[in-house]
């Protein structure tokens, strides 16, 4: 593992030199990696045909854990809208400035109407998906919080189908919080807590995808019954 955050570092300095699809191939190995050294199991139901091919959707995901954000790079390279506090991560805050995240600051109401524009300018000259994470937070991976309705704007401004995907981490096949990441605990302490497990499994369900037609709220409303109905 120490050769591994090593070698996160090294990627760090020569990827600024590097094209970004080649970045983002280097991340991807990086993940998988991660996972392996870490011996996590990822299985993927639903329409999984849907997430891994070539078409771009805004993805709508549930958050529990900082290792979200690995799992799914390690499935397809994507774009992730992350809190500015991710920024401050050791290693995991410099994939994510590299990979071209986008920030945003949820204490800065302000801040979104650049983050929508940030997103629709993605969408319009990277044709790569976004994910969000509506809950603005991380829960306690038993139950989905309400999911925020802003940055579902740019589903309708930039013409994108919106793509729900649940993620839950089972141990020995029971629902666990091991992976959790919320409340008073820190990164190294729940970083700590999943190296001690050779039993975690993330089940990660993709939903059909979702056309923006209704209203923000009633549209992230209706992702949010569906995710929370694929965690239980």
């Amino acid at each position: 593992m120490a050769f591994h955050l090593l070698l996160a570092l090294i990627l760090c300095i020569t990827m600024i030199i590097l094209p970004k699809n080649i970045i983002h191939l280097l991340i991807q190995y990086w993940a998988k990696r991660l996972l392996r050294i870490l011996k996590i199991k990822i299985t993927l139901t639903g329409e999984a045909l849907k997430l891994l091919g070539k078409d771009s959707y805004l993805i709508v995901a549930n958050h529990i854990s900082w290792l979200d954000i690995p799992v799914i790079f390690s499935l397809k390279p994507v774009t992730f809208v992350s809190t500015s506090d991710v920024k401050t991560w050791p290693i995991i805050g410099m994939l994510a400035k590299i990979s071209g995240a986008i920030f945003v600051d949820r204490n800065r109401k302000s801040n979104l109407p650049e983050v929508i524009q940030a997103m629709n300018h993605h969408f319009a000259i990277k044709k790569q998906s976004i994910c969000i994470f509506p809950e603005g937070i991380t829960s306690n991976g038993y139950q989905v919080l309400p999911f925020k309705s802003s940055l579902f704007q740019s589903a309708f401004e930039a013409d994108k189908l919106l793509l729900p995907l649940s993620i839950k981490y089972k141990e020995n096949n029971v629902l666990s919080n091991r992976t959790s990441f919320h409340g008073s605990t820190t990164l190294l302490q729940s970083f700590k807590r999943v190296a001690k497990s050779n039993q975690i499994e993330v089940i990660v369900d993709i939903g059909h995808p979702v056309k923006p037609s209704q209203s923000r709220k009633d549209l992230s409303l209706k992702l949010q019954e569906a995710i929370a109905l694929q965690i239980n």
